[in-house]
């Protein structure tokens, strides 16, 4: 009886060079290890949210996203400093309040894909 993955093997060890040479460009370009860096620092239930909430609105002051996530502003401040810290967040302060938004348009853009 033959195996399923018997069944889907490849005879060559290239078969589309231009394809593979342009994926492998494409990686090569650092994308990976950036995205994997972001990716692993939005691991979190809250950041994740904080992320959403910044695509959704440009920029949030710190008390709004407390509320937001149903925290203290004490636990919200030390999410959005991590993710300061990890440079996918910056901020601004007006007056006494403290605003944060999404840093990187680039990156706005791919983390809004992920709620497609």
């Amino acid at each position: 009886m033959k195996s399923k993955s018997a069944d889907i093997t490849c005879d060559q060890t290239l078969v589309e060079t231009d394809k593979v040479m342009k994926v492998s460009e494409f990686l090569g370009k650092s994308r990976i290890k950036k995205y994997f860096y972001v990716l692993s620092k939005i691991s979190d239930e809250k950041k994740l949210k904080i992320i959403f909430s910044l695509i959704a609105q440009e920029s949030l002051c710190v008390c709004d996203i407390a509320y937001i996530l149903g925290c203290s502003i004490a636990t919200a401040s030390h999410h959005l400093r991590m993710l300061y810290d990890a440079d996918i967040l910056d901020r601004q302060k007006r007056g006494k309040m403290v605003y944060y938004f999404i840093k990187d348009d680039d990156l706005k853009k791919i983390l809004a894909q992920l709620d497609r």
